[in-house]
């Protein structure tokens, strides 16, 4: 409209410029020019609503349209009242057309039940049909309501009735498996995850009914695939982790004996091989973690679901052996710890989640060390296990993940904690330790930047169980008249290390060393050394005191000679 009203003010101001000779005009030439001006202000008010608005950046979506001009009162009624009242009446509808089922079935006419079933899904499709162009939505909820009758019909040829229209049990499961894959294809070429997902619970449904070692836990590994093809072929990360529910459900009914078909609530009696399925399964659901990072496949996502498939797998795989491998579960715990290791390698390499690649490689060290416990048992497995916190520390430096090394210097801890308090000490052991905590925080020191840790924190924690453990390894492996000169010693090398890695933390542990060597000697082998290994580690431990004071004393006064001369410059 502002243009409309710069091109009337224009105009007004040419009719009043136009003859100004003229002193007087006639009526009939004011009014031909009054007409021309309303004509040319109708035009530019016409092309001024052809002319589309530029958006404003709060626009409402285009699916709130329908409900411009509505009060809030008023958006929520015809929110109910459309699709609301269309799900309730599809839902009645369903349960009304079942119980009709059965009441035909009931009065001993099986086959006029099934066909009516039938009769009432054609039609419930052809209204979908119908109102698909003018009320889409309504009819997606008759097609849903639909396929559920469709499968519930069929179902009901051999199950759950005491006439079954179809007497073989495999033929009947073929049929509602065919129903169900029928409605996970449309599904599909709909791109809908929800009615993807009650395709997912059909077939769930379908290998509970089973009830069959082989066909359950067989149609559980479908599942698995049919989730993981739609999570790299269309992206559907929720319809994964429904999956995963799903199947680990499956399993899990089927471990305790199928109770939902009505047998007895107790673990399954022979595993059947069991576990083989469970790991075909974990397998599966591992090549998530390979595909590519997208929009649609959200951090959370995709490590919320390698979380699911661990603890969903894990818990699956401790119940089968806590029942059946319960002396002879090494060569499994390998087997899950190999395949883990290799597969965290891969993911280190190709995949674009590189935490997940932590996480395989930290389960897979989880279940050596269990399986390290099966073969040695404590105290001796402890010797096996330090060895592998650092071969742990080997590869989160590879990998270059912080993650694996702050879980591991738990797990070290732990450990470490453990030996100390419900195992004899062993030497070999306690040798074990303390050289896998020097090396560790050696190795840490080394590749910090790599790592991108900020502190030192992780590196002090090891360098603090160092400490204690070469202590109480030369108490242990020392005889009592030579700890005090061992631990002097230990100090000597300290020292050394410090001098030659130019690093203080090693120095503060020479001067503990030696304070430790100072109160044994001072309070222990004073009154239970011979005279002669007192004298020695009296004198030994006086000339290595004296030595360092020396060296301390010395680097003191360089440092006070160099500030002068660098206040001076």
């Amino acid at each position: 409209m502002i243009g409309a009203n710069t091109a009337i003010r224009g105009l007004t101001y040419n009719l009043c410029l136009m003859d100004s000779d003229s002193t007087e005009l006639n009526n009939s030439e004011i009014t031909r020019r009054l007409d021309a001006l309303e004509l040319r202000i109708a035009q530019l008010e016409s092309v001024q609503k052809m002319v589309p608005a530029k958006p404003l950046e709060n626009d409402e979506p285009e699916l709130f349209d329908q409900f411009k001009g509505l009060s809030v009162g008023s958006l929520l009624e015809s929110k109910v009242g459309e699709y609301g009242l269309s799900w309730l009446g599809n839902i009645v509808l369903f349960f009304g057309i079942i119980f009709l089922v059965e009441y035909i079935q009931s009065q001993g006419y099986q086959i006029a039940s099934s066909v009516f079933g039938f009769i009432a899904v054609a039609g419930i499709f052809l209204l979908a049909r119908f109102m698909k162009s003018m009320y889409p939505k309504i009819a997606a909820a008759f097609s849903l309501n639909a396929y559920l009758l469709l499968f519930y019909v069929t179902l009901s040829l051999h199950f759950f009735t005491a006439t079954p229209l179809v007497n073989d049990k495999s033929i009947g499961l073929l049929l509602i498996t065919l129903v169900a894959l029928i409605q996970l294809v449309s599904s599909v070429r709909k791109k809908s995850t929800s009615l993807a997902g009650v395709a997912l619970v059909l077939l769930s449904i379908v290998a509970i009914i089973g009830d069959t070692t082989h066909f359950t836990l067989s149609m559980s590994v479908v599942i698995a695939s049919i989730a993981v093809f739609c999570l790299f072929r269309y992206g559907w990360i929720r319809l994964l982790m429904f999956s995963i529910f799903l199947v680990y459900s499956i399993q899990l009914f089927y471990f305790l004996n199928n109770p939902l078909m009505g047998h007895q609530l107790q673990a399954i009696k022979i595993h059947n091989f069991g576990t083989v399925y469970l790991f075909v399964i974990a397998a599966i659901y591992s090549l998530m973690a390979l595909v590519r990072k997208s929009e649609s496949s959200a951090d959370t996502g995709i490590v919320g679901s390698v979380l699911l498939n661990g603890m969903g797998f894990s818990m699956l795989f401790a119940l089968y052996v806590a029942s059946f491998f319960k002396t002879d579960y090494m060569l499994l715990m390998g087997s899950v710890s190999a395949f883990c290791l290799l597969f965290s390698v891969l993911l280190q390499l190709k995949s674009d989640w590189k935490i997940t690649a932590a996480f395989y490689a930290l389960f897979g060290f989880v279940t050596m060390s269990v399986m390290v416990h099966g073969f040695y048992d404590f105290p001796r497995a402890y010797f096996f296990l330090a060895l592998q916190s650092f071969l742990v520390v080997s590869m989160a430096v590879w990998f270059r993940s912080k993650f694996i090394v702050v879980m591991n210097t738990l797990l070290f801890l732990t450990i470490v904690l453990l030996y100390l308090k419900t195992s004899e000490l062993i030497d070999g052991v306690n040798i074990s330790f303390s050289l896998v905590a020097l090396l560790t925080a050696r190795l840490l020191n080394w590749k910090r930047d790599s790592l991108t840790i900020k502190t030192n924190l992780l590196r002090n924690v090891y360098l603090i169980i160092a400490f204690f453990m070469v202590l109480l390894t030369l108490y242990h492996l020392i005889p009592d008249r030579y700890i005090t000169l061992s631990w002097t010693v230990a100090a000597v090398v300290y020292f050394v290390l410090s001098l030659l890695l130019k690093n203080v933390k090693y120095r503060y542990m020479a001067l503990g060393t030696m304070i430790a060597a100072a109160f044994y000697f001072f309070i222990i082998d004073l009154d239970r050394v011979e005279l002669v290994f007192r004298i020695i580690a009296l004198m030994f431990l006086a000339f290595i005191s004296i030595g360092l004071s020396i060296y301390y004393s010395k680097k003191i006064k360089k440092k006070q000679s160099n500030e002068p001369e660098s206040a001076q410059q």
